[in-house]
């Protein structure tokens, strides 16, 4: 039985899972690759725990950049090329914030395969350790996210959160370098790691769980603003678009995308209304879920070899109880000949998981289109004419 299409598990259904912050910091889970790895570990003596500071030190609520930015009015470049980003660069005036950041995303580059177009961190400096000159500690919440660009909208490809520690000193040019990082993956590795400073890694989730939503947003508006790029808004998997601050509102042509994919087909889609992921198994057209609930509503495609339609369908379907369906003739997009069988699986708890899917003869092999709905419990679920309604308008503009 298939309650989740796989592909959604890694970037939409599982968007938001707990790592080593505690307090209920998130992590945005990468959508390729693994959970990236904790940079390496450095070696340090063992000593009593020192009294954590007062508070945790405080940053300005806005920076200079976001606060002071000018509307770009559509200056900068239309890129046509998601991989012809600016590098981010810090504009801040935190002392080791910059090499910090530079730090993150030559790591991140280093862990995936796939690069996204610009890779934004984010976070702050809770205390600084720099009592040994070669080995000073710096605290705090370190994040990044890899964005790749959609028309006016930084669209998410990767990315994570933790709280964490990295060690510097200073090189034979006097500039500050990262030695190594502790940036651990769950929370009792983060205990220990902020156990030289009592009290100090409970300070450092909560202010995690009060800022992060802000500083990111920050820095997305910094490094738009700073590069006078036309980018109007910024998406993670599932999510309806954020506007960027400052900036100019998102043209109305601008929310919808035209994807062309590698399977052989075409179709555009509203940005408002559905999140893309693709990996070798295909492409998932996710639903932007409202509320916090999970619909499971989504529309995956993909490509089988052969010209049997039928097997097709029993392919696209194979992780249900679906058996000897019967394909009946229809039409997609602008009157394009296909097959379509539906199929509804039953569960104990009372749950109906409903599917439609499409199968189209396309050049060396079959295309399938295939809508679903996998409702959470206590979620009513979608009649199939509710389900091809969500899709209908999408769907009108699919072409080989």
């Amino acid at each position: 039985m298939k309650k989740i299409t796989g592909i959604m598990l890694a970037a939409q259904a599982a968007a938001i899972i707990m790592t080593g912050c505690g307090g209920g910091a998130a992590q945005t889970a990468p959508l390729e690759e693994a959970a990236p790895a904790t940079a390496e570990e450095a070696v340090t003596e063992e000593a009593a725990p020192e009294e954590a500071p007062e508070t945790v030190s405080e940053e300005e609520t806005a920076t200079e950049a976001a606060a002071g930015a000018v509307e770009t009015e559509g200056a900068g470049a239309a890129y046509e090329d998601p991989k012809s980003l600016p590098v981010y660069a810090y504009q801040g005036t935190e002392e080791y914030m910059g090499v910090i950041d530079d730090f993150l995303v030559a790591e991140e580059k280093a862990r995936v395969t796939d690069q996204a177009g610009v890779y934004i961190p984010f976070g702050f400096i809770a205390h600084v350790d720099d009592a040994k000159a070669d080995d000073i500690i710096a605290y705090g919440s370190f994040n990044l996210d890899g964005y790749d660009l959609i028309n006016t909208t930084l669209f998410e490809k990767t990315g994570w959160r933790t709280c964490g520690a990295i060690h510097l000193k200073k090189n034979e040019d006097g500039a500050f370098e990262v030695v190594s990082a502790d940036l651990p993956e769950t929370e009792e590795e983060s205990e220990k790691v902020f156990s030289p400073v009592k009290g100090l890694f409970e300070k450092v989730a909560a202010e995690a769980d009060s800022r992060l939503d802000q500083l990111q947003e920050e820095a997305i508006a910094e490094y738009v603003n700073t590069n006078a790029l036309n980018i109007t808004q910024w998406q993670h998997h599932g999510h309806y678009p954020r506007a960027v601050l400052n900036a100019p509102d998102t043209p109305e042509e601008a929310q919808f995308y035209r994807f062309s994919s590698p399977l052989g087909y075409e179709m555009t889609y509203d940005l408002r209304e559905f999140t893309l992921s693709s990996d070798d198994e295909g492409d998932v057209y996710g639903a932007v879920e409202k509320d916090d609930v999970w619909t499971g509503t989504l529309m995956a495609v993909k490509k089988t070899e052969g010209e049997d339609t039928d097997a097709a369908i029993a392919a696209a379907l194979s992780g249900t109880d679906a058996k000897g369906l019967t394909a009946a003739d229809a039409t997609i997009g602008s009157g394009i000949s296909c097959k379509r069988a539906e199929y509804d699986e039953k569960l104990e708890d009372g749950r109906i998981f409903r599917y439609v899917c499409y199968a189209v003869p396309a050049d060396k092999g079959v295309i399938t289109v295939t809508l679903e709905t996998t409702v959470e419990k206590g979620v009513s679920e979608l009649t199939v004419e509710e389900l091809e309604k969500k899709f209908e308008s999408t769907l009108s503009t699919f072409k080989l």
